[in-house]
């Protein structure tokens, strides 16, 4: 009988990693019957049912609004003057409801839980049941779904009008302020228009152009899309004299802020401690931002955005999430003492979407060590949190949808043909 040699694999790191795979694809063979888990020292890997799920879709496969609240019909007394969207990037409600356990243990005590109405927003895109940050501001600031990327443009071309161009066009002041690249998505949707979140030298021109007061966010100079970007590159160096040209005084140091004149663009650098947030802290900017818009004769709509929970979120990181958390929550807490008192500004605050599925799994009492676990490093298509506080808020309770929040806006505002197109 003729014999054969063949390889014989000797070496004990390809033994592990043969006999990993075995078992993997048996145990993924198995959980599809049931489910499993195996304790490997301090980890225990669990399997989870199937994953893919039928739904179904729209018949055209694209949304263009989803609003609940068209019909609306608004108490002329409960009308505010002013109006502050704050929006927690990323902040969905597994952030919020394990921030404060961390924070202030099982009873909570965050600002924003103690909002007088409470409600639920469900944030799918046009074209996905889990938004990005474009889609999501483009619903917000426009009352139309987008599809995932869009900048308050539609698929056929179509430029829906912004709540902030629909509120200066009946004499508003308005403003930005956000700790990310002031370029980024979420300021971008209530101020420019563009195919793509990442045009960020076509999303500059239109904020410049935009006349809004106060244009408050990071530079996003060293943002690795955006270095990519030659046309913005070249922005942000000649930025002093663009931005003077449009009519706004450049400001690149949060100490800078009070000795500004008239509109103004702040760029300011990241805080070099991580994460994605940029310049002074968050409550010092939303104080100048109310200082300077709240003096005015006219009413204002401002926009105040926290990037901190979205890259956190994406970093699976629950220490800096906390801090996030906190930092937002001091900003509202600011926010409410200038406005109450006052009894006519609108304070909202919500998300754009959910970003790492995060909840608290245990936390015994006796030890006060709670167990947290995320679902993913990236966005969900979880319903997030809506907070409303003073005159108008109680249009804001209950289940709403995205598209919702810049319609009842616009309608609290008196802005008449919202929403709209661009002729």
């Amino acid at each position: 009988m003729a014999t054969h040699k063949y390889p014989r694999c000797g070496h004990p790191m390809i033994t592990v990693v043969m006999t990993l795979l075995v078992v993997t694809v048996l145990l993924a063979i198995a959980s599809r019957f049931a489910p499993w888990e195996v304790p490997a020292g301090g980890i225990i890997i669990r399997s989870q049912p199937e994953l893919t799920h039928s739904f179904p879709p729209p018949e055209s496969g694209e949304l263009r609004t989803a609003s609940r609240r068209h019909s609306v019909v608004v108490d002329e007394e409960t009308r505010p003057r002013n109006v502050i969207l704050v929006i927690g990037d990323g902040m969905g409600i597994g952030q919020i409801s394990t921030a404060s356990t961390l924070l202030n243990g099982p009873e909570g005590g965050l600002t924003i839980e103690s909002a007088p109405v409470t409600g639920l927003v469900s944030t799918h895109a046009g074209n996905d049941l889990v938004t990005d940050s474009a889609a999501s501001a483009t619903a917000m600031a426009t009352g139309f779904k987008a599809p995932k990327k869009a900048i308050s443009i539609l698929p056929d071309g179509s430029v829906p009008v912004t709540i902030f161009e629909a509120a200066q066009a009946i004499g508003l002041n308005t403003g930005l302020v956000t700790t990310s690249g002031l370029v980024d998505a979420t300021p971008a949707g209530f101020t420019a228009h563009a195919e793509k979140r990442e045009h960020y030298s076509e999303i500059l021109k239109d904020m410049l152009a935009s006349r809004v007061e106060l244009l408050i966010g990071g530079d996003w100079g060293d943002h690795g899309k955006a270095l990519r970007d030659d046309d913005y590159q070249e922005m942000l160096g000649r930025i002093d004299d663009l931005g003077s040209t449009a009519g706004y005084t450049v400001v690149r140091d949060g100490a800078e802020l009070d000795a500004a004149d008239g509109r103004v663009l702040a760029l300011f650098p990241p805080r070099g401690r991580g994460g994605s947030a940029h310049g002074p802290p968050l409550i010092d900017v939303v104080d100048f931002a109310i200082g300077r818009l709240g003096n005015t004769e006219q009413g204002f709509l401002l926009l105040v955005e926290s990037e901190v929970t979205d890259g956190m979120g994406h970093s699976n990181n629950i220490a800096g999430l906390t801090e996030g958390i906190q930092e937002l929550d001091a900003a509202v807490a600011s926010i409410l003492a200038w406005a109450e008192p006052r009894d006519d500004t609108l304070v909202v605050v919500t998300a754009d979407h959910d970003t790492g599925g995060l909840g608290i799994v245990d936390g015994d009492y006796r030890d006060g060590l709670a167990e947290v676990r995320w679902a993913t490093e990236d966005h969900t298509g979880q319903w997030v949190p809506l907070f409303a506080f003073g005159p108008g808020s109680e249009y804001f309770s209950g289940v709403i949808d995205n598209t919702d929040i810049g319609i009842l806006i616009a309608k609290l505002l008196r802005i008449e043909d919202f929403p709209a197109i661009h002729p």
